[in-house]
């Protein structure tokens, strides 16, 4: 008797529990949202552990791209790594692109293309081609392969011209490099009308100037703009947004991390 109590304590103590779970999770994806990685990954890596959980994959998503942002590589890596594990996992797509970018943040540049190729390899048609196009072309840029940089771009442009990697831009952080592409962040332009090509964003001021003063030196209209608690560098006024799409391709080729503005 005392027995078959104690199971139905532990059946109510799931009932009640299991909705809980599920509003946490929910609280860790708008903690994500709202950047607040630190915060997941406080409250999300004890539960992460408990391998009984059911939305395990889910978290454990979460919380390896809140390492990722953090630049916790090894820990980021072992989450998406626990995924993988799940052979039916419906993150597994996410989580094999996801470790391939951890080796190509982390400047393992040989690892990150093996990564990325083998997930077009093993499935041609993913609709993840895009994104790792984009990726291989940031790799190559890195390595100094500026051609094979800009090859990859032509194929994103040509095969997939609206995709959010070309309408976005987004750049890539790297860490352990000897040099750091400087974070682009676009924001809203002081006229909608004008386009014009974002090179970069900087927290200080003297290294936004560096930059525009090296352009300058290349003969292109730089000029710097502060924006919120930042400074961004950015060539040229254009009315039409084919205009601003030229230069842009002109100076991707040169190796510099662009994306159009309004």
């Amino acid at each position: 008797m005392k027995k078959i109590k104690f199971i139905l304590i532990v059946l109510v103590f799931l009932v009640i529990c299991r909705p809980a779970l599920a509003l946490d999770l929910e609280s860790l994806k708008a903690d994500f949202l709202q950047g607040n990685y630190r915060r997941v990954i406080f409250e999300g890596q004890p539960e992460a552990e408990r391998a009984h959980l059911g939305n395990a994959d889910d978290l454990n998503y979460i919380l390896g791209l809140s390492y990722l942002k953090e630049f916790k590589i090894e820990p980021a890596q072992a989450c998406f790594r626990r995924i993988l594990k799940t052979s039916n996992s419906r993150f597994k797509a996410e989580a094999s692109l996801a470790l391939a970018d951890t080796y190509l943040i982390s400047g393992e540049f040989q690892q990150a293309e093996d990564a990325y190729n083998k997930l077009i390899n093993d499935n041609p048609n993913s609709d993840q081609k895009p994104a790792i196009w984009y990726r291989l072309s940031q790799l190559e840029f890195k390595r100094g392969n500026h051609q094979k940089g800009n090859d990859y771009l032509s194929k994103l442009r040509r095969d997939f011209p609206l995709s959010p990697e070309l309408k976005v831009n987004k750049d890539i952080t790297f860490i352990n490099t000897p040099a750091r592409i400087p974070e682009i962040f676009c924001g809203p332009g002081r006229n909608e009308d004008e386009y014009s090509v974002q090179i970069g964003f900087f927290s200080n001021s003297a290294n936004a100037n560096n930059l525009k003063d090296k352009l300058l030196s290349k003969n292109y209209p730089a000029y710097v703009e502060s924006f919120g608690s930042g400074y961004r560098v950015r060539v040229g006024k254009f009315k039409e947004q084919k205009e601003a799409l030229e230069l842009e391709t002109k100076l991707s080729r040169e190796g510099f991390q662009t994306k159009i503005c309004p």
